[in-house]
């Protein structure tokens, strides 16, 4: 689909711009106070040397499943390094965050820059350039939307959050807040490398959604036959934006608002192609190219904090620019959504002698669907996707503590589970830790995805990938 765009965007990602990847487990609750990795230390002056935070680990995934086309994507083994350093000088900071990885096979490589940015001196008010993750709205951030910030989708289960990449001016005292950004330049989300195979886009991923090859012309079924153009860096790069946030109160105690608007490139890359055009074959030949289109986005954040408790209402609007295609061609227009959540995040304490970390959220989009249109602006018969979005109707628990020790070292637990009721269907993430040393981690876990009618809504997120059930093992090192 987007493949080798989004490989190019990861390469320009790298010189343009806690856990690996893998590591970074889909369950980690969502921070009260920004998103970065990168921790600060309180002091700091140039005599000292750079912080350096970082982590490696091994990892091994069994699909119970196997894919018939392809066998080999039944089992994968991971190794992925994440590296954080952060310098203080007495008149700038720098900064950057980095995850490698390998699945050892040809073409299953990839680097990707968090953040890399160097920020001026000051209490409070910083300048940022380069690459830095903000607390734009907390449904983006809860969701994984993306809407806001870019994600790094190598595995839909596993999303990563990247950074914007501008100039970023920020005013902050602990009850008021106000932040702009700008830039001149704009790197899309990325996701599985795609290829053009047999007249069909695939991916070594059991996370690409293909599309769909065959098309009915009056009442004949024709075999489309894909090919890939990739357009100059140039074009997808060049495309520069705005944005503003305002924040009243303090997070950490009371009633606090977060008010955030921009006008932005979408993050997700959208697609055009040929039109289908009448045909004596049986087959048709069709042209795909990944292209940019900018939306208006605004969200709005309530939340009250109290003790061990946060509530949060958010809302958040985003309406795409309608781009029309040329002559012979047709593209996606993305519909306006809105989506609206309500959340709590807890901790219990004294449960099993330990304090687990809660989080209970609904989300509701409405809207966010996909539709092909040709020159004139008219629907296509044919649309290549229909959705925007992974989860629409979601009821989500999630619990996160040490629930016991073993020998005397902590074992940790990260419990997920999703139900989307417009979907009829759950998602259900486990995870365990045990740290025999402080430095080293056994991790064990498993995903468990399930829909009550196969036949409902086969496009959706959760029927499509029910037959990704896993389980995986493997050892962190932390440093």
């Amino acid at each position: 689909m987007r493949g080798k765009t989004y490989l190019l965007a990861l390469f320009i990602s790298v010189f343009a711009g806690s856990n690996s990847i893998a590591a970074e487990s889909s369950l980690k609750l969502p921070k009260a106070e920004g998103i970065s990795t990168i921790k600060n230390p309180e002091k700091s002056d140039d005599s000292r040397p750079a912080h350096v935070y970082g982590q490696i680990r091994l990892e091994g995934m069994q699909y119970f499943t196997p894919v018939p086309d392809a066998p080999r994507l039944t089992y994968s083994q991971l190794l992925s390094a994440r590296l954080s350093v952060l310098k203080e000088t007495s008149w700038l900071d720098a900064a950057f965050d980095v995850t490698g990885g390998t699945y050892f096979s040809r073409g299953q490589t990839h680097m990707i820059m968090h953040e890399a940015y160097i920020a001026s001196k000051g209490e409070t008010f910083k300048v940022f350039a380069g690459r830095k993750k903000k607390d734009w709205s907390d449904i983006d951030h809860r969701w994984n939307l993306g809407l806001w910030q870019p994600y790094l989708n190598l595995d839909s289960l596993r999303p990563e959050e990247e950074g914007l990449t501008g100039i970023f001016f920020d005013y902050n005292q602990k009850n008021y807040q106000v932040m702009a950004m700008v830039t001149p330049m704009f790197i899309p989300s990325m996701g599985p490398d795609v290829r053009e195979e047999g007249g069909g886009l695939v991916a070594d991923s059991r996370w690409y959604r293909a599309p769909s090859r065959n098309y009915d012309f009056n009442s004949r079924i024709n075999t489309i036959y894909y090919k890939l153009d990739i357009p100059e860096q140039a074009k997808l790069v060049n495309n520069g934006g705005a944005s503003l946030m305002t924040r009243l109160g303090d997070k950490s105690k009371g009633t606090w608002v977060v008010a955030s608007a921009g006008y932005l490139p979408v993050n997700d890359l959208i697609l055009k192609r040929q039109a289908f055009k009448q045909t004596s074959d049986d087959k048709l030949d069709v042209t795909v190219s990944p292209a940019v289109t900018y939306h208006k986005i605004a969200s709005v954040d309530l939340g009250y904090s109290f003790k061990a408790v946060k509530t949060t209402l958010s809302v958040l609007h985003d309406e795409p620019e309608v781009r029309y295609p040329d002559e012979e061609w047709v593209m996606q227009k993305l519909e306006p959504l809105q989506a609206y959540s309500v959340a709590a995040d807890f901790v219990l304490t004294d449960i099993i002698t330990r304090a687990i970390a809660v989080q209970v959220a609904y989300l509701k989009v409405v809207g966010g669907g996909i539709q092909d249109i040709t020159a004139t602006g008219d629907a296509d018969d044919f649309t290549l996707y229909d959705s925007r979005m992974k989860f629409t109707n979601s009821l989500m628990l999630r619990l996160e503590g040490q629930v016991a020790t073993w020998f005397k070292r902590p074992l940790v637990t990260r419990i997920k589970y999703l139900y989307d009721y417009d979907q009829r269907g759950s998602l259900l993430n486990t995870e365990f830790q045990y740290f025999p040393t402080q430095k080293w981690a056994v991790v064990l876990g498993g995903d468990v995805l399930g829909v009550q009618d196969e036949g409902y809504k086969t496009s959706s997120f959760l029927n499509q990938f029910r037959a990704n059930d896993r389980f995986y093992g493997g050892m962190t090192y932390v440093f």
